[in-house]
């Protein structure tokens, strides 16, 4: 009796379990499974495209940032080669009574006398061409370059210097063009009354330029060192008579004495004469100095 009880119940327990589990899509009717299968597949292409896309942006912008970082290395480039090859301008400026030594990137040497300027051109491929302007005064000493490159001074204007290496003091302060030579040899180029002419120009010579009628005037000058005296600012006599000192502020000054008379004397000097940009100031001092009235009157001196 009890073996068959048992065998009911466990029949029973048997009949009640599921024989597998309820599946959700099963549950469903064919039109709406195939809904959910077409809104799962849309789902995964639209995944698919939005990876894809975002791999595109990323290989876009990747591809823009090596565009931009080759056009600023292009710019690099450029604005480095420009600044290597433009022409830098340096310039070179004295105020009154101021005098300036100039190092010039070739060895050579420039000293500016007051209200002067000196500029030229330069660049980092080329270096310096050897050509400067000068308006005003100067004294050049002209490092030599084994005659392959001339050191020229105002191309082209009235008065040109050509050279390879010397000493020399050149004056382009209009109406005055004019050049002494102390060492070496100088080219002269100048616009003559035939036009562009060239002269040869001689240790202890000093041309000017007449531009009234375009001629080459020329004198020999004793001791052209003198002529330097503007650099100390001040004229070194030892000895020296009333028309020693004059020889030398006349040409300093580019003054003439009219008639070229001076009364003889046996007085002479010796100190040193203060030279400024005032020819005046220097006139009145040397008056004081040989105690003679001397009259100046523009560019010309005449003592009575």
């Amino acid at each position: 009796m009890m073996e068959n009880n048992s065998k009911i119940f466990q029949g029973e327990n048997s009949e009640s379990e599921p024989t597998h589990e309820s599946n959700y899509i099963d549950q469903l009717d064919e039109t709406e499974q195939q809904a959910l299968r077409k809104r799962i597949l849309v789902g995964i292409k639209s995944g698919i495209r939005e990876r894809e896309e975002k791999a595109k942006q990323k290989e876009r912008a990747l591809y823009f940032s090596k565009i931009a970082a080759s056009f600023l290395l292009l710019i690099a480039l450029s604005f480095g080669l420009w600044h290597s090859v433009k022409q830098e301008q340096v310039r070179y400026s004295t105020g009154s009574n101021e005098t300036l030594k100039i190092n010039l990137p070739d060895g050579s040497i420039a000293m500016l006398n007051s209200n002067s300027s000196l500029s030229y051109s330069y660049n980092r491929v080329s270096g310096f061409d050897r050509k400067v302007e000068l308006t005003g005064e100067a004294f050049f000493d002209i490092a030599k370059n084994d005659g392959i490159k001339k050191f020229i001074i105002n191309e082209g204007e009235v008065m040109e210097v050509e050279v390879f290496g010397t000493e020399f003091n050149f004056k382009n302060q209009h109406p005055v063009h004019k050049l002494t030579l102390l060492e070496g040899s100088v080219k002269l180029g100048y616009q003559g009354d035939g036009g562009n002419e060239n002269r040869m120009v001689v240790p202890g010579e000093t041309i000017k330029l007449n531009l009234d009628n375009h001629q080459i005037e020329s004198k020999t000058v004793p001791n052209p060192l003198r002529l330097l005296a503007w650099q100390e600012r001040k004229l070194r006599m030892q000895n020296e008579s009333l028309e020693e000192v004059l020889e030398v502020v006349t040409e300093l000054y580019d003054l003439e004495i009219i008639d070229q008379k001076i009364p003889p004397t046996n007085q002479l000097i010796s100190g040193s004469l203060p030279l400024t940009d005032n020819a005046n100031e220097v006139i009145n001092n040397i008056e004081v100095l040989f105690n003679t009235k001397i009259n100046l009157e523009k560019n010309s001196i005449r003592i009575p």
